[in-house]
């Protein structure tokens, strides 16, 4: 009762204050339905600080793993060989060794994601996953290489281009004579959070691209050169990809995956949550590429590895720099978002500004997640400026003062994701007062994270799910 009692002292003065309506109707933090204990900051001002003067542009690429091969696997007697190339052997008896430690009875199966209804949906999830076109299927009773015939043809790997698909199906208003769709910024923000949601995203944010904004934008996507160029409109050769400077909006778009696959994800890789969420959300990026295009305008899609996700997101008011340091802590979803894309625009968009509800400051307190690592990869104790054990993976050193995934190390293993105590779902009243206190104070967030490991919120064991009733695509819409 002392701690509710505490949190709701708290929350009263947590909440948002409105000095008038013209401070209620310039404050963005409706367009996505936010709890009220999340506050606005000032544009460029994030709660992870930025020293502006040493971000530069990077060319976007990234040291990974190396790709060992079926023989390598199966030479130190690792099954699953087939199923990923993110590991190294090594790292698979790790991961085994830990998931059976962590939900015991658990085995690899035969394919090191589990038995084989969990082996036979993760396979099943991966199809067309990054919008990748297939390659072997079947087509008439013949097996057709469909991104061979692609990419013979000229064509691209995948279904997400720069320019966007541009069907001969989606038309344009001033290829008729008719008006573009005018609105203003704030209508067309809420019309892009409409258009996405129906389309299988959840929420949107939006930044007007600066000098130091564009700094996270990488100057090289897939070889090619990124340039801003005074043109009327964007275009693409076969060394450099063109951002008209009318285009001065980067919207920001998120999609959640399953909270309940994602609890449970156990073996060599990430599981379905993961793979159908990437199967998901590229066509969802195509479609709404095509409906800015519908209403006259452009949108330019820089792909998964065309720009930093974390800092925009931080920028345009998604949610918040965390331990994890590559997924963007959200006040409603927490970690459990796979999509935390980009779009570049000519729609003129209202801006959204950063957000606080304490999320990087109880990321100083907690780190369930780096000490869950079966790696030790997520870097433990105080944000830095630097972390040398993240630098090989291309991340800039001296630009924040956060935390650095060693990424190029990082197996993309099941574990993290689904630790973070920024996951709860809004099903309980106690989770509003922590929720709430955790925004407006730090006092109480090392109880806080005692309190979520005594509960155990986190992971589940990965039979569990099998006997849920989850929702349609994983997803709670109700929040």
């Amino acid at each position: 009762l002392g701690v509710v009692g505490a949190g709701l002292g708290t929350m009263s003065a947590a909440a948002p204050v409105f000095h008038d309506l013209d401070e209620v109707t310039s404050s963005t933090l409706g367009i996505n339905k936010n709890p009220w204990w999340v506050k606005e900051r000032d544009f460029k001002n994030p709660t992870v600080p930025i020293d502006w003067s040493k971000v530069t542009r990077q060319p976007g690429v990234f040291q990974g793993l190396p790709r060992p091969t079926v023989a390598d696997f199966t030479k130190a007697g690792v099954v699953g060989g087939t199923s990923t190339d993110l590991e190294t052997p090594e790292m698979a008896l790790t991961l085994y060794d830990a998931m059976a430690k962590e939900f015991p009875g658990w085995t690899p199966g035969y394919a090191g994601m589990g038995d084989v209804r969990t082996t036979s949906l993760c396979n099943a999830s991966k199809f067309m996953m990054m919008g990748a076109w297939p390659g072997n299927m079947e087509m008439g009773g013949k097996r057709i290489n469909v991104i061979g015939a692609i990419m013979a043809a000229g064509g691209s790997p995948t279904f997400t281009p720069w320019l966007g698909p541009q069907l001969d199906t989606t038309t344009r208003p001033q290829d008729f004579g008719a008006p573009v769709w005018q609105g203003t910024p704030e209508e067309n923000l809420k019309t892009c959070r409409s258009a996405f949601r129906f389309f299988g995203g959840s929420d949107v944010g939006a930044i007007e691209i600066d000098d130091d904004v564009l700094k996270f934008i990488h100057s090289q996507i897939g070889g090619k050169a990124v340039v801003v160029e005074d043109v009327e409109e964007a275009y693409e050769t076969t060394t450099k990809m063109v951002i008209p400077r009318k285009c001065k909006w980067i919207l920001m778009w998120s999609a959640r995956q399953s909270l309940e696959a994602t609890r449970r994800q156990a073996g060599i890789t990430e599981s379905h949550a993961v793979w159908y969420s990437y199967s998901r959300f590229p066509k969802v990026g195509a479609q709404f590429q095509e409906f800015i295009r519908g209403l006259g305008y452009q949108a330019l899609n820089p792909g998964m590895m065309g720009f930093l996700a974390n800092p925009l997101a931080a920028l345009a008011g998604m949610g918040e720099h965390g331990r994890m340091s590559s997924p963007t802590i959200t006040p409603k979803y927490g970690t459990t978002n796979r999509a935390m894309w980009a779009l570049i625009t000519d729609l003129p968009l209202l801006p959204t500004p950063p957000i606080d509800f304490g999320a990087y400051k109880f990321c100083k307190t907690c780190g369930i997640c780096a000490d869950a690592c079966p790696f030790g990869l997520i870097q433990k104790g105080d944000p830095t400026w630097e972390n040398p054990a993240s630098a090989k993976s291309g991340i800039q050193q001296g630009t924040f003062e956060g935390w650095r995934t060693n990424t190029a190390d990082c197996p993309h293993c099941p574990t993290c994701q689904g630790t973070c105590p920024f996951n709860s779902k809004p099903d309980s009243f106690l989770h509003a007062v922590v929720k709430g206190t955790v925004a407006n104070t730090p006092l109480l967030n090392s109880f806080f994270t005692n309190m979520e490991k005594a509960m155990d919120y986190g992971r589940k064991d990965p039979e569990e799910w099998w006997d849920m009733d989850d929702f349609t695509y994983g997803i709670d819409t109700s929040y």
